[in-house]
């Protein structure tokens, strides 16, 4: 009887986190009208994900940055998109194998000849930095599906900057949005989405009722009006990304999606009356 009792409450369990959930309420984050994400900075004109290229990019009139971090040797959580130094710095080698302090000394700017020296910078640097107005979208990277560790690091470097509230934190890997949830529920999480150069089983956001993310983050390209409507039903906010021409921009926001993340400000500047 009471292997009965202990299968049929594990199978209510279940039900309810499976179809009876629901995302927080992020409308406070959409006071100004829909997000204008700047991806990364302004990569064409200062190095990606580097505290000049935020400032460039919030001198443009953007308030909301999309951010990529990673985990260095020493557990320090730094701003990259990339888990090897020769991507886009002059460094040689994989981030997770070296400390800071020679990390911070490799030049993000090398490719470019009208700027100095720009070093990769920590996510609470960058958090110091920045007006206290701005809202961070922090991509967290991982080199596999059980790469987690930056996910407590960077719950506990939000926590002590008291900046829970204007933070969401994306992911392609579903794990991390799990942890994130059984860590501490109240983080707003973001479901990345692409079919491009992701395993098979990342081609589609299977794992969204498991995981419960309050946004999802698909690739531009995936968005249609079904999509849009399936997931205004469920409750969560739409972000598409990488938007970087102005049909695209206002096709989307016509039908609907929460927001817009780009490669260029001048594309999330651009209105006339969408």
């Amino acid at each position: 009887m009471i292997s009965y009792i202990i299968i049929f409450s594990l199978f209510i369990f279940i039900l309810k986190h499976l179809f009876f959930w629901k995302p927080l309420n992020t409308d406070y984050l959409f006071k100004n009208g829909p997000l204008m994400i700047g991806h990364r900075g302004v990569p064409n004109e200062v190095p990606e994900n580097t505290i000049e290229g935020f400032k460039n990019l919030i001198e443009y009139g953007i308030r909301v940055v999309e951010v990529d971090v990673v985990k260095t040797k020493d557990n320090h959580i730094i701003c990259s998109h990339n888990f090897v130094l020769e991507i886009e710095t002059n460094g040689l080698g994989v981030i997770a194998n070296k400390n800071f302090s020679e990390i911070k000394k490799f030049n993000t700017a090398a490719k470019f000849l009208n700027k100095n020296h720009i070093s990769i910078p920590k996510l609470s640097k960058l958090i110091d930095e920045l007006p206290e107005n701005i809202i961070f979208n922090i991509e967290i990277k991982s080199s596999s599906v059980f790469d987690l560790k930056s996910v407590p690091l960077v719950m506990k470097i939000l926590k002590e900057k008291k900046i829970i509230n204007r933070v969401i934190i994306s992911s392609f890997n579903p794990l991390i949005l799990l942890l994130i949830k059984i860590i501490d529920k109240n983080f707003v999480t973001a479901y990345l989405w692409s079919n491009f150069d992701v395993p098979l089983i990342l081609s589609k956001p299977w794992f969204i009722n498991i995981v419960h993310p309050d946004f999802i983050h698909p690739e531009a390209h995936l968005i249609n009006e079904r999509l849009i409507l399936f997931y205004k039903k469920r409750g969560l906010k739409i972000n598409a990304w990488t938007v970087n021409n102005i049909p695209s921009k206002k096709w989307l926001l016509k039908n609907g999606v929460d927001g817009i993340i780009s490669d260029f400000p001048t594309v999330l500047l651009y209105n006339d009356n969408i």
